[in-house]
């Protein structure tokens, strides 16, 4: 960068009075032709672009931003940011914000609702032009009102449907209903569905999908749901008491990343395989999936739709305020690869054995 000299022979960044006085113009018109909010005459702004260029002149962006109301930044905050469904959801979101000139500031819940909290207030602190949350719970812990300050605001994932905000997320239910008509079609009839958290609406979405597809097959007595928690440990643990049991389930239904990781751990665990012994379906895609063999069947969510429905909904909020809350829902997809097959009945045993 070229820096003009100050006392004492030090360098320092060149100042818009500089530019203008190069340019042989006011200040204001420098800025006029930085911000585009007037007109400037041809051969004025050739001079201010050229004198800019010889300077190597770069903006205060945040400075100008603050002055003019807009920081052209939102924030960003995630439950977790090692699970692969929200780093590639931020991923999304990055790019869709640098095609429109916004800059993304992240921060993570890491699933706990005080932290929650303190990201939500840190944001508005910086003064964002809007906030993408996937709540750690489905109750948003600010509302409109209060803390969020009626900062434009999406929540996407979990607490769909809350009264006040625009909100984005799976069609859960129709994709669980997909996955597991999937897995009886295979054949299988004991069918755990490893679930997360109780009480998280998408989850029990994700069961009330599962649940729905083993009664309409005539299957409702064989249907089984665990609970694992948030952790791939505490997934693996509970899983693993069923698959030590005598009549242990046939294929595992996992509801999110972390059950799907801990399934597949408590399989290897009590020396069984997948899918020869057990299969297994898992709920979110990620490369990892299709790293080792056998390759993961899995129930995906589509990123690249729900960051387009939730970009798009936080901009029409940004420009205005005042429109309905909408929610909008999206079509997963069903990736059947090596994990599930058709069901193999050990002799001795019946199939529906808990029927």
């Amino acid at each position: 960068m070229t820096k003009s000299k100050g006392a004492g022979g030090t360098n320092k960044v060149p100042t818009i009075r500089e530019v203008a006085a190069l340019a042989g113009v006011a200040p204001g018109t420098v800025s006029n032709v930085l911000t585009g909010k007037k007109l400037v005459a041809e051969p004025l702004k050739k001079a201010v672009l050229d004198a800019i260029a010889k300077l190597d002149y770069r903006p205060n962006h945040l400075a100008s931003s603050l002055r003019f109301g807009k920081t052209r930044s939102v924030g960003v905050v995630v439950p977790d940011m090692t699970n692969p469904f929200f780093s590639g959801l931020v991923r999304e979101l990055e790019g869709r914000a640098a095609a429109d000139g916004f800059q993304i500031l992240l921060m993570s819940s890491h699933e706990e609702v005080g932290e929650e909290v303190e990201r939500i207030k840190a944001l508005v602190s910086r003064q964002v032009d809007g906030l993408i949350v996937a709540p750690s719970r489905d109750a948003i812990a600010s509302s409109p009102q209060s803390m969020i300050s009626g900062i434009p605001t999406v929540l996407i994932d979990r607490a769909f449907g809350v009264e006040g905000f625009d909100t984005v997320s799976a069609d859960n239910e129709a994709a669980t209903f997909m996955g597991a008509q999937h897995l009886i079609d295979l054949g299988h009839q004991d069918i755990t569905f490893l679930a997360t958290a109780p009480g998280l609406a998408n989850i029990e979405e994700r069961i009330a999908g599962y649940m729905r597809a083993m009664e309409e097959a005539g299957r409702g007595r064989s249907a089984s749901v665990i609970y694992g928690g948030l952790t791939i440990e505490s997934c693996r643990s509970a899983i693993e008491q069923e698959l030590r049991r005598a009549d242990r389930p046939t294929a595992i239904f996992a509801s999110a990343y972390v059950a799907t990781l801990g399934a597949a751990k408590a399989i290897r665990a009590v020396d069984l395989a997948f899918p020869k012994d057990v299969s297994l379906l898992g709920f979110d895609d990620s490369d990892w999936m299709t790293v080792l063999r056998p390759y993961v069947s899995t129930i995906e969510q589509p990123l690249s739709d729900l960051s387009e429905a939730c970009w798009s909904l936080l901009v029409r909020r940004m420009s205005k305020t005042d429109v309905a809350a909408e929610h909008r829902r999206v079509t997963c997809a069903l990736r059947a690869r090596e994990s599930t097959c058709r069901l193999r009945v050990p002799k001795g045993r019946t199939s529906g054995a808990r029927m």
